[in-house]
């Protein structure tokens, strides 16, 4: 079920609000709860009688928040670094793992948002979308959005 971040329930809290970088007309929105992480896309709606909100499709992505430290360790350690300094080995370009019962990837993507934009795709393989033919959840976040954007810093936080 998707949130509706101007009205959470009672243990959710609405984070981080901004620009969703390096993907043009999105707004990117961070909820946490005890127990998960809620990456939440608003983007201008593609058909008008299927849209989410007035004018707009949004798309949740949901991480039990215990995968955060791992993400933050997988993507500084391992998919941000060459293999020579402890990264993943020459030609592997993700890494999977199962955190709190459910089945999680993330990978190095090299057009995240634009072509030749490199950034993060991170999915959660046990959580089927509402709006994806995909069978899993996915977000991608661009490098910049981690790092200028302060995804990352956000993250370690939570971790804390």
């Amino acid at each position: 079920m998707l949130l509706n971040t101007d009205n959470l329930p009672n243990n959710h809290r609405l984070i981080y609000r901004n620009q969703n970088l390096g993907f043009a007309n999105q707004e990117l929105f961070v909820v946490i709860s005890d127990k998960l992480l809620y990456l939440i896309t608003k983007a201008p709606s593609l058909s008008p009688d299927q849209e989410d909100e007035p004018g707009l499709d949004v798309y949740q992505t949901e991480y039990p928040i215990k995968s955060i430290p791992w993400f933050i360790d997988t993507v500084e350690n391992k998919i941000w670094r060459s293999s020579k300094d402890g990264g993943l080995p020459s030609g592997q370009y993700s890494i999977t793992n199962t955190i709190d019962g459910e089945q999680l990837k993330i990978s190095r993507d090299m057009n995240c948002g634009e072509k030749y934009q490199k950034g993060i795709s991170w999915k959660n393989l046990s959580r089927v979308p509402d709006y994806s033919a995909f069978g899993y959840q996915e977000k991608q976040l661009t490098d910049e959005m981690l790092l200028e954007g302060g995804l990352l810093n956000l993250f370690k936080d939570i971790a804390k």
